[in-house]
């Protein structure tokens, strides 16, 4: 466990995916997807290469298909019970209420943040980059679930293969910006070695969602860019080529079992 109470854990490989332990451990399909499955979106990805792909993985999974939206580095929140219809809704976290609904966000760098309800069916996902992150599309995330029954007390999140503050270093603009926005806590979340200041996603998520309360938060602590687990990163150059992060239960599965400690 870190100062901050969330718990560093080594997301595990299975063959060409990597699976959140803490939330696997509860019964969700839960984690990402590595190089070896090609890219699930991005400019260079031919749209139907991309459906292709994301189809494969949702029914090698036991899924019908992979809830997508459209991501534009917002704190908007939707609700899915089913694939959206292109066009997609422009937001960039979403969550379900139902079983049998594999949610999907894209990301090279950015942090895919995972939350499911111990006991019940919900489960959503976000997408927080520097950008969502100073926008608080995580703490948005879990705001929008309070008022549809789900106490975060009883919510677990991961944080997945994401550039990490080994790797993430800002110019000074972007630090301003984070200090504005984030106040104390994107203070915090800046590390400065050496001359170069780096921003820490994985702190100023984990920050807010404890702060909304939020029972167990784990940190994959996987860096897309030097983390040696074949994942894309813009800031190796992939630009336009993207992992995705899924999360969903089953279709006649078991409720996510156990309870946050």
């Amino acid at each position: 466990m870190s100062a901050l109470g969330v718990e560093r854990a080594a997301w595990r490989r299975d063959g060409e995916l990597l699976y959140s332990p803490t939330l696997t451990s509860l019964g969700v399909v839960a984690g990402s997807t590595t190089r070896a499955l090609g890219s699930m979106g991005g400019s260079r990805t031919p749209v139907e290469d991309a459906v292709r792909a994301r189809d494969a993985l949702a029914r090698s999974l036991g899924f019908p298909g992979v809830v997508r939206v459209k991501q534009v580095h917002g704190s908007e929140v939707v609700r899915a019970d089913a694939p959206f219809a292109p066009p997609w809704p422009e937001a960039d976290a979403v969550w379900t209420a139902r079983a049998g609904v594999l949610l999907g966000i894209v990301a090279a760098d950015c942090v895919p943040v995972l939350l499911a309800e111990v006991g019940g069916t919900r489960v959503g996902a976000a997408h927080a980059g520097w950008e969502g992150t100073t926008r608080h599309v995580a703490r948005r995330l879990v705001e929008v679930l309070r008022p549809e029954g789900v106490d975060p007390a009883r919510m677990v999140a991961a944080l997945g293969p994401s550039i990490g503050p080994c790797c993430y270093a800002v110019g000074d603009e972007r630090a301003a910006t984070i200090r504005e926005r984030l106040g104390a806590a994107g203070e915090r979340a800046l590390v400065v070695r050496d001359g170069t200041t780096s921003f820490d996603l994985w702190r100023a998520n984990a920050e807010q969602l404890r702060d909304e309360g939020v029972a167990r938060i784990e940190v994959s602590r996987v860096c897309t860019k030097c983390g040696g687990e074949n994942t894309w990163s813009r800031r190796s150059g992939d630009i336009g080529l993207l992992n995705l992060a899924f999360i969903g239960i089953k279709a006649g599965g078991k409720p996510p079992a156990g309870r946050p400690r």
